[in-house]
């Protein structure tokens, strides 16, 4: 494990590949021809950083993700004939048990899309339930966890579209803009049978998890038919 393998999907006329990072395009993330990337504030305001990054702290980053050994790492990709850009990353991190039982198996997901151009476009949507496809149906994942700070309603409504639903909120859980912020904190379970009854193993599905379970099964369906894993 480090780097997802590669998919491929097209949203909104954009060919988007998520495939894994290479050393030589972290120089992207804080790219200024392209904005300055993750070294905006108007970027970085909801990830819980206030630093500015250098091109040595994203190699050494780089290095840190190639090493991991329980995480699935995604660079996000515009593809334009023979150009690839890369625009964000995407990433499902502490794959594995949690806790005491060993056939659950669970992960946290996280993304963004540094480039603001791209925004909007329906691209992390469909990142997420590209994502959520390869937790639940390569990798036999039961529940992929995420968070997100309640001011970012943009990523709020990707998750839930990706079929992700409100669990609890973490209170004052960052400062920023002259205020303090709370986070979401939300969460995706496996629709397939299997999984889905090891998951509740009797216990009655609450309303919103039903709701989200279609949800989810509709976000799986979507890359069924629009996503190639190569």
């Amino acid at each position: 494990m480090s780097f997802g393998p590669i998919m491929r999907f097209t949203v909104d006329g954009l060919h988007i590949e998520l495939a894994p990072l290479t050393k030589e395009a972290m120089s992207e993330f804080i790219s200024l021809e392209h904005g300055g990337g993750m070294q905006r504030n108007t970027i970085n305001r909801y990830l819980g950083r206030q630093a500015a990054p250098v091109l040595e702290d994203e190699h050494e980053w780089f290095e840190k993700v190639r090493k991991e050994e329980s995480s699935f790492v995604w660079g996000i990709w515009l593809v334009e004939a023979e150009k690839r850009t890369l625009i964000g990353n995407s990433a499902l991190v502490g794959v594995g048990n949690e806790g005491h039982v060993p056939f659950i198996r669970q992960a946290t997901s996280g993304s963004m899309i540094f480039r603001k151009e791209y925004w909007g476009r329906g691209i992390a949507s469909a990142a997420h339930k590209a994502r959520t496809w390869y937790a639940f149906e390569h990798l036999g994942l039961h529940r992929v966890k995420s968070a997100v700070i309640q001011a970012n309603k943009g990523s709020r409504k990707a998750l839930e579209r990706a079929g992700y639903s409100f669990v609890y909120t973490e209170r004052n859980e960052q400062y920023g803009e002259g205020r303090l912020h709370n986070m979401d904190c939300l969460e995706c379970l496996n629709p397939l049978d299997l999984f889905w009854s090891q998951w509740w193993h009797g216990d009655r599905p609450t309303k919103a998890a039903l709701a989200a379970r279609v949800r989810t099964r509709e976000a799986l369906a979507w890359a069924e038919q629009h996503v190639e894993l190569t």
